[in-house]
């Protein structure tokens, strides 16, 4: 099934992942910033 995946489909997905990665840094870093405001570190 690999095997019919066109070279863009394949650029598209490998895009995604790596914007998901971004997005989820995204929302961790905010909840750790979160975090330590309501510590009162930062």
């Amino acid at each position: 099934m690999e095997t019919d995946i066109t070279f863009g489909t394949r650029m598209l997905n490998g895009f995604l992942k790596v914007m998901v990665i971004f997005l989820v840094g995204i929302l961790i870093s905010v909840v750790v910033g979160l975090l330590l405001v309501a510590v009162g570190i930062y």
